[in-house]
């Protein structure tokens, strides 16, 4: 699987568990004050998530870049 699509494979999957998480929290047999606090507690873990997955997609893009300038010859970078 190339990184293109392995990144937006994981994009998708975020965004999936995102909503159903919002529909589970809608659906749930909670207060409003509990609902917005588990809200707000899914909203940092999601943020958390996604800065780790930008962390992992800017990693694995350095990677290929060096990857690909030791494969050029010298000088066509």
């Amino acid at each position: 699987m190339s990184n293109d699509s392995s990144g937006n494979f994981a994009l998708g999957l975020l965004l999936g568990v995102a909503v159903g998480v919002g529909i589970g929290l809608l659906y749930a047999p909670q207060t409003g004050s509990a609902t917005r606090s588990m809200l707000k507690e899914k909203a940092v873990e999601l943020s958390e998530r996604a800065e780790e997955f930008a962390e992992n997609v800017r990693e694995g893009a350095a990677s290929a870049k060096r990857n690909l300038e030791s494969r050029l010859p010298h000088g066509e970078t």
